[in-house]
Parts: C-alpha cells; structure tokens; sequence
C-alpha cells in the first residue's frame, strides 16, 4: 500500500468518526425532546411566600421579562429628623454648583435620589445590584422606588425597567456612586449589552463634599453616621450593610423571603437621608450658610471649601467667624495658615505676614513652613536680603530641632547660599571704586 492509499484510508476512517459522534448527538437531542428536564424555579417559586408578601410592592413585566417592584410615597408633611419631607422639593440646590464645577445642578423635581444593595462590595463584574432604590419628587410627594432582583435571569428586565424611570431626570444623586453605585451599574448594562442611562446625567456624588465639611469633627462620615449627627435620626430595626449581601444569598439558596423585609427597609431610608444630606449641604454652601452651622469646626471646613471653589471673600470671613469661635489648637494653626494663603493669594501681604509671624512661633512643620513664605516675601516682595537670610536660617534651626528629612535641609540650605551670593554680590557692588 502506497502512501495516498493509507492517507485515502485514515480520512474514511476520521469521516466515519465524525459521522458517529454527529449520529449521537442528534440522539442525545431527541431523547432531551422526549423527557424534558423541569424548568429551574425561582426563589419565590421554591417557597410558599415571595416577595411580596413581606414587602409592599409587585410583580411587573416588561419587553425582557418579570422583575419585582416596591414603592413607598412619603408625604412632603412628614417630619424627616431635623427636615420635613418638603423641603427637599423646596431647596435651593443651586449653591452645590461651587463643588459640582463643571456642571449646573438640576432642579430637585429633576433629580433622582440612588442608592444600591449588591452581591459584595470589591465590584468588578462577579458583583451584581439586586435592589436599586430611587428617590424623586412626584407631585405633593416623594417616592422612593425599589427595583428587586428575584433572580438573575431577571436582571434584564430590572436594568430596562431602571432605565424607563431615569428618562424624565437630568441629574442623579449618589453616596460615594462616582467610585461604586454607577460603575457598577454600568458594567451591568454592558454585559446585558444594554445602553447605560446613566452617562447622561448630571452626577453629584454627596459623599465628597459631605466628608470636606464634617470630617474635622465626626468620627465617621458614613452615610448613616451623618444621619444621626446632621439630621439627628436614630434608626431602629435597621441591618448592617455589611450583613445584607448573605442575606441575599440566602434568600437564593432557600427562597424564603422573610430576611429581605430589613433590607428594604435600609435601602428606602438611605435613599431618603441621601436626599435630606443634600439638602444640608446645599444649606451649607449657600448664603447664609455659615451663620447656620453650629460648630467651629465645620466653619473652618467650609472656609477651605469657599476657598477651593473660588470665593475668596466668604472664605475669609468664615475662616475668621471660626477663629472667633475658638478652635483647637492644631485646628487653629491650620486656619491661620489657609487665612494668611488666602491673603496672599488676594496680594494683602501686610495681612500674610502678621499670620506667618504668628506661625513661626509655633511646632513645626508648620512654623517651617511660615519662616519660609516669610524668607520668599522678604526676598522678592520687599528685596530685603537680609531679613530673608534671617528666616531661612531660622527655619534651618527649626529643622535640625526636628531632624527632618535631608531634601528640606537641603532645599533650605540652597536658598541660604544663594541669599548670602546675593549678599556679597550686593556688597561689593557698594565698594566699587569710581573711576
């Protein structure tokens, strides 16, 4: 036998192969026909009670299928802490524009209130929002709307029905959403290759600004944490955040739905209270805004934030109400030195340097950092040489009680050897023989 024969061979006897394999799977195929297997149930099929026998809403569909539906309406009346509900409809949110910059904040009928419970809390694309809740305005009341996932399968559903309720909004809400909440719902509309509603808004994430105002005196800057210190609400019946992904997948492996009423319950008041912090905030930023904040503390905290976003004026005479009002002593070095960076900035030197004097006399590294704009004013604002060299050796002296770190000696040692080249140069300049 040639060598074509046992190729002609080999390929009769691959094709003869391939012709059984394809013969048993159509096999396979018809006995699947003729014994289905059961349709996997979801949770709330497995038990005797869904969803919705424990928390208020029900069963929609849509185009891409069944998702459950909560809804809660909070009449502008009811008290809310230190707010009523109507005052969310009623702020003025137009100062949130100093931290939002780049973006006018839309009215509050236009905004959407959002905040999610998910599967874990590391994202990616294993981590998937099983309740969205949202919050908006609807007539004399707002009404918070929870998107609940039965069951994967019914992801799509929910992510088309979330989308629906977005169009009429121009801007949404979110506590720390910029990092989490949207990313990761916006990966879940890619990977239901759905288009993501969420590009097109307005984002003000509340979790920044709210940190930059009450961090110098809370503890904790969580969103419950501000509830109760700037609201003055004390939840009770409440679950931890960091319980209800279990909770969750609980629910998935039994179907009981019982444990999911407390998450419900945490994600509608989040909601709310994300609504009422804005509002605060907005209270803060806006005229009049200082007189309203209690703490010294949070003055000075909105002091640095006027002056970041631009207004110089009202972050002087906020930085000054709280000097006024008395502040710890680390606290008041620190606003000593934003008022004199804020002088400087608007060129009232006289009024930079009496604060940096008053700097120089106290711990480093903040009295180094005053004998140095001393010795830069000195130096190239008023030309004296010598007063600069007396600031920056006084500076050197401070270092070496500190031992710092060899790049500031340095940094200074190189502006006292220019200072003295200067000098010199200045000096034999005087000395020069007339001809």
């Amino acid at each position: 036998m040639n060598l074509e024969q046992k190729l002609r061979q080999l390929k009769q006897a691959s094709g003869s192969r391939d012709r059984d394999k394809e013969l048993e799977q159509t096999l396979e195929y018809l006995r699947r026909l003729e014994n289905p297997q059961p349709t996997r149930k979801l949770p709330a099929q497995r038990f005797a009670k869904g969803i919705e026998e424990y928390v208020e809403g029900e069963v929609l569909k849509n185009s891409r299928g069944e998702f459950f539906l909560a809804r809660e309406a909070f009449p502008f009346g009811r008290p809310y802490g230190k707010l009523r509900i109507g005052d969310i409809p009623s702020a003025d949110l137009s100062p949130l524009n100093l931290v939002l910059r780049d973006a006018a904040m839309p009215d509050a009928s236009r905004l959407v209130f959002l905040d999610t419970e998910t599967t874990g809390l590391a994202g990616g694309t294993g981590t998937c929002a099983f309740l969205i809740g949202i919050g908006n305005v609807e007539g004399m009341k707002f009404v918070v709307r929870q998107f609940f996932l039965r069951d994967y399968p019914e992801e799509k559903a929910m992510l088309e029905a979330l989308a629906e309720a977005l169009e009429p909004c121009q801007g949404i809400v979110t506590f720390n959403g910029k990092t989490f909440d949207v990313p990761l719902l916006e990966t879940r509309y890619a990977l239901a290759r759905m288009k993501s509603p969420l590009d097109r808004l307005i984002h003000f994430d509340a979790l920044h600004p709210a940190r930059r105002l009450w961090k110098l005196r809370l503890e904790s800057c969580k969103l419950t944490d501000l509830e109760e210190a700037i609201l003055g609400i004390s939840r009770e019946g409440d679950v931890p955040g960091s319980e209800i992904p279990a909770i969750y997948f609980d629910y998935l492996r039994s179907g009981d739905a019982r444990g999911l009423q407390p998450v419900f319950y945490h994600n509608a008041l989040d909601v709310v209270t994300l609504a009422a912090i804005t509002v605060e905030l907005a209270r803060a930023l806006g005229d009049g805004g200082a007189e309203a904040l209690g703490s010294p503390l949070d003055l000075f905290s909105l002091s640095r934030i006027l002056g970041t976003a631009g207004s110089k004026e009202k972050s002087i005479s906020t930085c000054r109400q709280a000097l006024a009002a008395g502040l710890p002593q680390p606290v008041e070095s620190l606003a000593l030195k934003h008022l004199a960076a804020e002088f400087k900035r608007k060129r009232q030197h006289e009024s930079a340097v009496e604060l940096w004097l008053e700097l120089s006399r106290r711990e480093p590294p903040l009295a180094v950092e005053a004998l140095e704009e001393l010795a830069i004013h000195y130096e190239h604002h008023l030309r004296d040489l010598r007063q600069a060299l007396e600031f920056t050796l006084a500076a050197l002296a401070r270092l070496e009680e500190q031992f710092p770190s060899l790049a500031h000696r340095n940094r200074f040692a190189r502006r006292m050897e220019r200072l003295q080249r200067k000098l010199a140069r200045a000096s034999s300049a005087v000395h020069l023989p007339l001809n």
